[in-house]
This record gives structure tokens, sequence and C-alpha cells, in this order.
């Protein structure tokens, strides 16, 4: 996939990360998710939440969207991961490559675009009211937190969402 003649995601499955942003990116990305995994699991999504990432409700056990979530989300991690003891020191030096690698992808078409786009507010909107999908993301949510639906049925509607998005580009 290359910036230049394709219109960005918004949503990425693992191999358009990889294909966007480098192996080595997407390798870090997936040896921090490896170690979030615990961590977010027993944090409850505090990052989602501390974000007002519009995917989360306290009803989720993990991310909704995690298999087709923004750039952003993929290259955010918390400094409970980052500072894990864990992490070998060959696993710190891992993480410090891919910076370069992306930076140069960044500089080549990508702009600083990925690290303001989702999830964030655009002035009193909502990056998801962009996508034409405000509305119905947070009407899930609602029903979901008033326990009207249950965590699968909301999780397969805001999927369905994503896949129309990504259907779009």
């Amino acid at each position: 996939m290359k910036p230049e003649s394709q219109k960005p995601r918004v949503f990425y499955n693992d191999a358009e990360f990889e294909a966007a942003f480098g192996a080595e990116a997407s390798q870090a990305v997936n040896m921090l998710s490896r170690y979030a995994e615990g961590i977010c699991r027993d944090c409850g999504g505090e990052c989602c939440r501390r974000i007002r990432c519009e995917f989360y409700s306290r009803h989720f056990g993990t991310c909704p969207i995690f298999e087709y979530r923004p750039a952003k989300c993929r290259l955010y991690f918390c400094e409970k991961v980052l500072e894990n003891e864990a992490l070998s020191a060959t696993e710190r030096e891992m993480l410090s490559r891919p910076a370069v690698e992306l930076s140069e992808r960044l500089r080549k078409g990508w702009g600083l675009g990925v690290f303001i786009e989702p999830p964030v507010r655009i002035g009193e909107k909502s990056w998801l009211a962009g996508l034409g999908i405000d509305t119905e993301v947070a009407a899930s949510i609602d029903l979901l937190e008033k326990g009207a639906i249950d965590a699968e049925s909301a999780r397969s509607v805001l999927l369905g969402l994503v896949l129309r998005c990504r259907r779009a580009v």
C-alpha cells in the first residue's frame, strides 16, 4: 500500500499496517502487544478511557475493533507496557530501530497526520463524524452501557461499521 497512490486507511488490519509502516514497526508493535495483553486486561482499558476512545466501554474485555484498530492505537502503548521490566535488552533495542523507519515513512508521504488522527476530537466534533459513523457508534455504546444489548452484539455492530468504512476507501 503506497501512501501516494491510495487514500490512507483509518482502520488497519495487521498486514495493511505492516505494508504502510514497515516490517520493523510491525514487529515492534506485535512484541509490545504481547506484553500489553496481560497488562491491559488487568487495567481494564484505562488508556482507552483516558483518551476518550469512542469505541470504549467497560463492558468489553478488550478493544471491540482490535483487529482493525487505527494506526495511532497500534503505535500507542502506555508507560506500564513501555516500562515493563520483562522487556529484554534485545527487545528494548528492537524498539528504537522502528522509530527511524517509521519517521522515514512519515516524512515520505504520510505526514504527521497519523499522530493527530483518531482517536481525537476536532473542535467539538468526533473524528468519527468525518467517517459518518459517530452517531451509530455512540448509539451502540449507549445501548451497551444501559444493558439493552450485550457486549457481543455491540462488538458485532461496531465491527460492521468499521468494515463499512474500510469498503469506502
